[in-house]
């Protein structure tokens, strides 16, 4: 029997991520993938700092092929009055200040795609069934079941559970808990025909604050020039008891979607003319971490790990740069540097970045604290020395620098959380409001002009 360097369990963003860095360095990498991509899925917006991980793989040109392009967040309330737009180029001064939006099937299998391309077995349609870690010798034996229902055992010295929020491992070692206070609920469509305002012309990707009890948010991404990826979230107390007002409907998860939306400024403006893809699809309890991460011959990267909540657009750049760390973790210890030490920096990085990552949320979950769509735009703020480090810092977070200066951030968020200071920081920007650019100063042609890929959706995904 063949024996692996690693195994990899799943082939999304960062279960392809780790193969093709594993594989690049030149070690022997199998990825058992339970589907056949492509496939559906929800997330479909980067943040700046995926770009280097993207041309590391060699990617950038071909993520031009399937995206539209990203220079900012828009976060705005529900009546489309205020708004507080921040624009990365302020902040990144080179190609990578625009990120992208991308239809998920498009962008995750040219991501699996790469592995092959650079060395990784790849097997989909391979359903893991068990895994034993406990072998006197440490060899890693995995059990799967193919298409036509036949198990296969392979071994490893090493194995990545990728597995999203399947998180195949935390589950079998009984260490995924619940985060508190992030119970939400996400529900979610795509438009086409819809009436683009200026800033969905520019690509900005749109944060609608819904504002009351139920702590929720629409989030407008631009997926291409003819079709708008609209989702809510809202925190699963509200979704039951709108539940009970529509029970008697044909289709309740429509319904409520529809109320929802029907609460912004979305139908009388963008979505006036507009008609849905495809069914409304629905997904809940999603906020969990696993205590346990990383052992002698395994480790959880992404999604399995840990997911919080897709209000930044983190979840992606999070799971492929941890996916990276963990590689060259991995890589060292397989060659005899410092068995485990490698790995123990790797995750002290990554939690630190996922800690930093919550609180961010948790602030952005208290409104009555910081309401990013009432405080105005920041751009004005260059102009004023004294504040421009908690402006940059802001919009850095955005741009999703997490894993480098957590500490320093974290220091920040608590700070600003205070009322005192955030008087202060709001009242400079509501300053400067006279100076603020209203756009980020993008053309149409080059956010949409280089996709080529034709969007189309699998319906029965979302049956």
């Amino acid at each position: 029997m063949k024996l692996y360097d690693v195994i990899i369990i799943g082939g999304g963003p960062s279960g392809s991520t780790s193969a093709t860095l594993l594989a690049q360095k030149g070690l022997t990498v199998l990825l058992l993938e339970k589907e056949l991509f492509p496939r559906e899925h929800v997330g479909e917006s980067l943040i700046p700092l995926s770009y280097e991980l993207l041309e590391k793989q060699g990617l950038i040109e071909e993520m031009k092929k399937i995206s539209t392009r990203k220079p900012g967040v828009s976060f705005e309330d529900k009546e489309g009055v205020n708004r507080s737009l921040w624009c990365f180029k302020s902040v990144i001064k080179d190609d990578s200040y625009l990120s992208f939006h991308m239809i998920r099937s498009a962008f995750d299998k040219l991501l699996l795609d790469n592995s092959k391309k650079k060395g990784a077995e790849v097997r989909e349609e391979y359903m893991v069934k068990n895994v034993v870690l406990d072998r006197s010798d440490k060899i890693v034996e995995v059990f799967a079941t193919n298409k036509n229902g036949v198990e296969e055992k392979f071994e490893s010295k090493f194995i990545i559970d990728a597995s999203g929020q399947s998180t195949f491992l935390g589950r079998k070692l009984g260490v995924k808990k619940a985060y508190s206070d992030l119970d939400r609920v996400a529900t979610w469509s795509h438009w086409t025909n819809n009436d683009f305002d200026t800033t969905l012309k520019e690509g900005v990707i749109k944060i609608i604050y819904l504002g009351g009890d139920k702590k929720g948010w629409m989030w407008v991404i631009p997926i291409s020039k003819d079709h708008l990826s609209i989702g809510v979230v809202v925190n699963n107390d509200h979704v039951k008891e709108k539940k009970k007002v529509f029970q008697n409907s044909a289709d309740w998860k429509k319904e409520f979607y529809l109320s929802e939306l029907n609460e912004s400024y979305l139908f009388s403006s963008i979505l006036k003319n507009s008609k849905m893809e495809h069914k409304v699809a629905m997904a809940g309890d999603y906020s969990y971490y696993c205590e346990k991460k990383y052992g002698d011959n395994f480790a959880l990267v992404g999604d399995a790990g840990a997911f919080l909540d897709p209000i930044f657009s983190s979840g992606i750049y999070v799971g492929m740069h941890s996916a990276e760390l963990v590689a060259d973790a991995i890589y060292d210890k397989l060659n005899g540097k410092n068995e485990n030490l490698e790995l123990v920096k790797a995750y002290t990085k990554i939690e630190g970045a996922v800690k930093l990552l919550e609180k961010f949320i948790r602030l952005f979950y208290t409104p009555e604290a910081l309401n990013f769509s009432t405080i105005g735009s920041p751009e004005g703020l260059l102009k004023f020395k004294k504040f421009e480090g908690a402006y940059a810092i802001f919009h850095y977070l955005l741009a999703g620098d997490f894993f480098n200066n957590y500490e320093k951030y974290s220091e920040f968020i608590d700070v600003i959380a205070d009322k005192r200071a955030l008087s202060k920081f709001e009242n400079l920007i509501n300053h400067a409001q006279g100076d603020m650019p209203k756009q980020c100063g993008e053309e149409f042609e080059k956010m949409y002009g280089e996709m080529i890929h034709k969007i189309e959706f699998d319906h029965k995904a979302f049956e």
